[in-house]
């Protein structure tokens, strides 16, 4: 309970380097806000300019540790790492998942939104243990996140669906059904929120920095007067993966301290697979772009998003279970 307690208080310090980004990310929302009120509308260059910005200094890079977490995780469970067989694993799941999407679309995004809630609501909802209740708090946590931005900006989103998922008729049906309802899932799920979190902190299951939690909230309020792109790329970008390069650090401070002396050390640590997925990407797209396929990138994006998103997910969870259990 004194190590929680001790944790909390750490991170929730202003000279913590993550907060601090999490908080000039909060200023940046604030500022895009601010323009869009008084001067018009963001541009569509300033958006996806934007978007790419954070996908390439934060989105992508927090994934790029993942082998070291591995290892690290593999080290203190007593277990045999060998980073050939991680990689090739890694890149089979990656491979299988898109398959998957190849053949599949809209089931494969409608996994894709499931492992995205479980992921947000894991890296947002901390300083826990491993008991089914605060797992399904959790998952409810990251598709609040989820539901609050998609059905904020019902127009893009549904253009990106009908895209993505190569015009299912299930998918705009199920969205359909949301957008109908969307005040009712909304309250519902933010009412359900604050009971299963509630309940949490008020016996001691969940403990919750008060300034970690302003700044988050008010990030999700500011995405829903943004245009999507930017607002999945506030939340995404300056919060969730920002919020997961501090779990690393904390999690390989413990273990090796070479890597973690220096939180920008530890990002640059990350460049090499994240240039090896930008490098796939490109691949993708050129690809892509060279097929007899309508050419459409935006499916793209959030497919690449998605398949390294999936092995990623495993090395987090395997990190905060072990973490949970220290």
């Amino acid at each position: 309970m004194m190590h929680s307690l001790k944790e909390m208080n750490n991170s929730s310090n202003y000279k913590n380097p993550f907060a601090i980004l999490s908080w000039l990310n909060l200023g940046i929302g604030l500022l895009m806000l601010i323009w869009q009120m008084y001067f018009g509308g963001l541009t569509a260059s300033f958006q996806i300019s934007y978007f790419a910005i954070m996908l390439l200094l934060t989105g992508i890079p927090h994934g790029g540790l993942d082998h070291v977490i591995a290892k690290n995780t593999a080290v203190m469970q007593k277990k045999k790492f060998t980073l050939s067989f991680f990689l090739k694993r890694y890149l089979l799941v990656i491979a299988i998942y898109s398959m998957c999407w190849m053949t599949f679309p809209a089931l494969s995004l409608l996994f894709f939104i499931v492992i995205s809630a479980w992921h947000f609501g894991e890296t947002d909802i901390t300083y826990v243990n491993q008991k089914i209740f605060l797992s399904i708090s959790r998952f409810c946590w990251g598709a609040f996140v989820l539901l609050l931005i998609l059905l904020m900006h019902q127009k893009d989103t549904t253009e990106v669906l009908i895209r993505i998922s190569k015009k299912s008729n299930q998918i705009i049906y199920l969205w359909q059904a949301c957008i109908n309802n969307d005040r009712i899932i909304l309250i519902a799920a933010a009412t359900l929120n604050v009971i299963l979190l509630g309940t949490a902190y008020l016996t001691n299951q969940l403990k919750f920095p008060i300034t970690r939690l302003i700044n988050l909230l008010v990030i999700l309020i500011i995405t829903i007067f943004l245009p999507l792109l930017p607002a999945f790329a506030l939340y995404f970008g300056g919060w969730h993966a920002i919020r997961s390069f501090e779990l690393i650090f904390n999690f390989l401070n413990k273990k090796d301290n070479i890597i973690v002396k220096n939180p920008l050390i530890m990002w640059a640590k990350s460049l090499p697979m994240s240039i090896l997925a930008g490098a796939g990407f490109l691949i993708a797209l050129a690809i892509w772009n060279k097929s007899d396929i309508t050419w459409d990138p935006l499916p793209l994006v959030f497919i690449f998003l998605s398949v390294i998103t999936l092995p990623h997910l495993d090395v987090m969870d395997q990190m905060t279970r072990k973490k949970s259990s220290l």
